[in-house]
């Protein structure tokens, strides 16, 4: 071999690196795709990524595994004012959306003055999808998806519906609400499958069909694991399947629960593998989120579990408004780590747009931040130091984070610990790390990764998101009372520090107070029977005209 070819041989090596990096770099400099997934009422004890082994979720443990788990991730303490929040990037506070969850036939909706998340993706050329839950407003068209930001939008107006049926029984109504909508072109879907199943495979047929040349914003609200109002509250998909595979779940209602969770985990695997077979994953952030924490027992119980969390959905207790979540992405550098950063629900918006490639002076005045460079880079600044976790003025309740404290007034029925399902009987399954890294997401993921998930890593990273907390059942009573909590070094809010420090008390209500001011009245209001679904064939629709 001449010297010129041996140059050449040697300098392949190096061309085909450089050649590499110029494709991931033409690759990365279109605006990556968006999917957000979102759960209804899963507890921080209900994915096994936190510790727990009674309910296995290998798709969404490895996608936290592959991506960033946030250990810090506050939303509100019901669906309404959370999905409020993600949607605007404003405390719901600032629209008149804190209160109690919209009901069917409830003349409200997310003011239209407000600019939402995928009306701001839709100006920098994305395709923008609902697929799910709305829950912000329908009372007329105008507050509708397909009028706020998404092309498209399969699935409900309201709260929640049953499994199977797809139906509301709410204020003495019964409706049916499952709705195709494409502009303006509205047609109700007469279905009888599993809710998590046609929510998958419509999610799956939009990726399947997708144009790439345009980047896709995907929003899928589930569900799963909101209890419903059929006789049965936790609908089953597979009875036989889940004593099979669930079977040593003692309690019926737990067992019921983790079978929604399981089949919302199989979805998950599902989409992600769509989005490896259409070429798409190696450019596409997916985040998996609940709205808020589970409800244990009581109104709208699903037998979830925010263990060792105090509190549940409804308060204002960690139960409620530390929720889980994670990201994922090819994009980020510094993968496969916990994230203990202060995170809002409505850092998303920001957080997002950035990544889209916007310009952050083009969103109007938020309260969340942006944190794509913490998340991309795991810079180790502390862009947030605080958190207005809600003001409920009708009821006198508010919390806040300031630095390592929580200042708390709540008034809620759901205060306590919840410690029946701790997920650690000694008679579960040991955790499998094989069914994780052999799992749809975890193969899928592999093809864009350059890192190897090891069953080691996994280990660590499981011990660190995991919270342990003791003496929890001798908590401190917060009732008819403000209680401050060092949610740092305790985060099952065990020990009142209030009469201990009487300044930070003063400096959080400082705190609390300063956004009183910008509070709007809550917006909650009595149902219109005028919305009653016997009035469009036994469907919840808009029934006001669009001047309302």
């Amino acid at each position: 071999m001449n010297l010129r070819n041996v140059l050449l041989f040697c300098a392949l090596p190096v061309l085909s690196v450089v050649c590499f990096c110029c494709n991931s770099r033409r690759s990365s400099s279109q605006p990556p795709n968006i999917v957000v997934i979102i759960a209804d009422d899963l507890g921080w004890n209900d994915v096994s990524f936190h510790g727990a082994d009674e309910i296995p979720t290998p798709n969404i443990d490895a996608l936290a595994y592959n991506g960033v788990i946030l250990n810090r991730h506050y939303v509100l303490p019901i669906c309404t004012p959370s999905r409020t929040a993600f949607l605007t990037g404003q405390y719901p506070i600032r629209t008149g959306m804190q209160g109690f969850p919209l009901r069917g036939a409830e003349p409200r909706g997310i003011p239209l003055n407000n600019t939402l998340l995928p009306e701001y993706l839709r100006k920098l050329g994305y395709a923008t999808h609902l697929v799910g839950k709305w829950h912000v407003g329908y009372h007329t068209k105008n507050f509708g998806p397909t009028r706020r930001g998404f092309d498209t939008f399969f699935g409900y107006y309201t709260g929640y519906i049953q499994y199977y049926n797809h139906t509301l029984y709410e204020s003495g109504q019964l409706g049916y609400d499952l709705h195709r909508i494409v502009g303006d072109n509205h047609r109700v879907e007469y279905r009888y499958d599993y809710m998590t199943d046609l929510i998958t495979d419509e999610a799956e047929n939009i990726i399947s069909s997708h144009d790439t040349d345009k980047p896709m914003y995907l929003q899928l609200a589930h569900l799963a694991a909101h209890s419903s109002d059929a006789e049965d509250v936790m609908e089953v998909r597979d009875w036989e399947e889940t004593n099979a595979t669930l079977g040593y779940i003692k309690d019926l209602n737990r067992r019921k629960f983790a079978s929604v969770v399981t089949t919302l985990d199989r979805s998950i695997g599902r989409v992600v593998d769509a989005l490896k077979r259409k070429d798409m994953l190696k450019n596409t952030i997916v985040i998996f989120m609940s709205d808020n924490g589970a409800q244990t027992e009581g109104y709208l119980a699903n037998y979830g579990s925010n263990y060792p969390l105090r509190g549940l959905k409804f308060s204002l207790f960690e139960g409620a408004v530390r929720g889980t979540a994670c990201i994922y992405s090819p994009l980020i550098r510094d993968s496969s780590r916990v994230s203990t950063q202060l995170f809002h629900i409505t850092d998303w918006l920001p957080t997002l747009y950035s990544a889209a490639g916007g310009n952050l002076n083009d969103l109007k005045q938020l309260d969340g931040i942006n944190q794509w460079p913490i998340i991309k880079y795991a810079k180790k600044t502390d862009k947030r130091r605080s958190a207005l976790v809600n003001i409920r003025e009708d009821e006198n309740s508010e919390a806040a984070i300031v630095g390592y404290y929580k200042l708390i007034t709540d008034k809620s029925d759901y205060q306590k610990h919840y410690n029946y399902y701790n997920g650690r009987d000694a008679s579960y399954f040991k955790y499998n790390l094989t069914n994780v890294l052999t799992s749809p997401v975890a193969m899928a993921i592999k093809n864009v990764s350059i890192k190897a998930l090891t069953a080691a890593k996994i280990k660590q990273l499981r011990k660190k998101a995991t919270i342990i907390c003791k003496n929890v059942m001798n908590s401190s009573s917060c009732e008819n009372r403000t209680c401050l909590f060092n949610i740092y070094k305790d985060p099952c809010e065990t020990t009142d520090l209030s009469s201990k420090y009487p300044t930070v008390v003063e400096i959080l209500s400082k705190f609390i107070d300063s956004y009183k001011s910008v509070l709007m009245k809550e917006l909650n209001t009595a149902v219109d029977p005028a919305g009653f679904p016997y009035h469009f064939n036994n469907t919840w629709m808009p029934w006001l005209s669009d001047d309302y």
